[in-house]
């Protein structure tokens, strides 16, 4: 397996997860923007407008957040591109991306209007990010040309030069960061350190566990194994809940050959995949219903969360809105949890 797809596999899970891509967002976006924005209503788009060229790697990456501006009310996409190497044509790929994403739309909804779509860059190159534009690619014999190239801008967070600590992510999200920035370092132990110890402040359990074993996995395919010792008393010695998760640490570097893990974990990525995704229209489900009648019974949130099916999630999601009552809806839940 390539370190790029490595790379990949991890910041789509981690960004698979609300309160990752919701704090990435209020981080990264201007103020003004982030006040008009409702973040409680963030929506995994997944292939809604997709064109089939961008299904297979977007799937998980574009979300749409509404507005709240009074009457008018519409939705902003984003678009979460990630690069491990630089590649001076990205300002290109995404003018690209961008435009069969509007034709797509168009398509789907009949709509003449378009909607805003927002690229966020999150980039880790060894040398970090250089930040070009189209024009940069443009021969122009004079700046006189400039106002017939389609510029735009885009967010960036250079994991390489940037400092997680500077911005108010999620402590998930700063940890994975933690390990970018340090992963050249001489220091790189120091960064590990800090990872668990942002990465203990997690609540509930449960979350904490999922993001526990997708760094050590993380770790465990991308560092040299003569570092795996540091590695494991470090993560055995910061989690408080040490012993509950001891077999999993130990399990994670008890390997034989790089050929092993690799294997594992491309056997388990899907898994990853399919279980982030499918809490994530969860936790949306729960956020639309809570929006539309108040606070949901705690049996009721279970329920939900007993859901195992994306496609019945997915028609509860739709169908929540043309509800009546909680007891409507409530009957559709348990109808779909049978």
């Amino acid at each position: 397996m390539s370190t790029t797809n490595i790379h990949d596999s991890t910041i789509k899970y981690f960004l698979s997860d609300r309160l990752n891509a919701i704090s990435l967002l209020k981080s990264m976006l201007p103020e003004e923007i982030v006040k008009q924005l409702d973040f409680n209503k963030i929506y995994y788009e997944k292939d809604s407008y997709l064109p089939k060229s961008l299904q297979g790697y977007y799937s998980d990456l574009v979300v749409s957040v509404p507005t709240k501006c009074g009457s008018y009310v519409a939705k902003v996409f984003f678009l979460l591109e990630h690069k491990s190497t630089f590649k001076k044509n990205t300002p290109l790929q995404f003018l690209r991306y961008i435009l069969e994403f509007w034709e797509q739309y168009q398509k789907n909804t009949g709509e003449t209007r378009l909607p805003v779509i927002i690229p966020i860059l999150i980039a880790h190159p060894e040398e970090g990010w250089k930040p070009t534009k189209v024009s940069d690619l443009v021969d122009l014999p004079s700046d006189d040309f400039k106002i017939f190239v389609p510029d735009f801008n885009f967010l960036l967070y250079d994991a390489v030069n940037d400092d997680p600590e500077d911005y108010d992510f999620d402590e998930t999200l700063k940890a994975l960061f933690t390990l970018w920035r340090y992963s050249r370092s001489p220091e790189f132990m120091q960064g590990v350190q800090k990872a668990f110890q942002l990465i203990k402040k997690v609540d509930p359990k449960a979350r904490l566990l999922d993001f526990v074993q997708m760094i050590l996995h993380y770790l465990e395919v991308t560092r040299d194994e003569k570092e795996y010792i540091d590695i494991q008393k470090i993560a055995e010695t910061e989690i408080d809940e040490g012993e509950e998760y001891m077999g999993t640490i130990a399990e994670m570097f008890r390997r034989e050959g790089d050929e092993r893990t690799e294997q594992r974990f491309l056997q388990e990525k899907p898994i990853w995949e399919k279980q982030s995704e499918l809490k994530a229209t969860q936790e949306t489900l729960i956020d639309i219903a809570t929006e539309a009648y108040g606070p949901l019974p705690d049996i009721l949130h279970e329920k939900i969360k007993s859901i195992q099916s994306q496609e019945n999630l997915r028609a509860l999601n739709r169908k929540v809105i043309r509800t009546q009552s909680m007891e409507e809806f409530t009957e559709l839940v348990n109808r779909a949890a049978q």
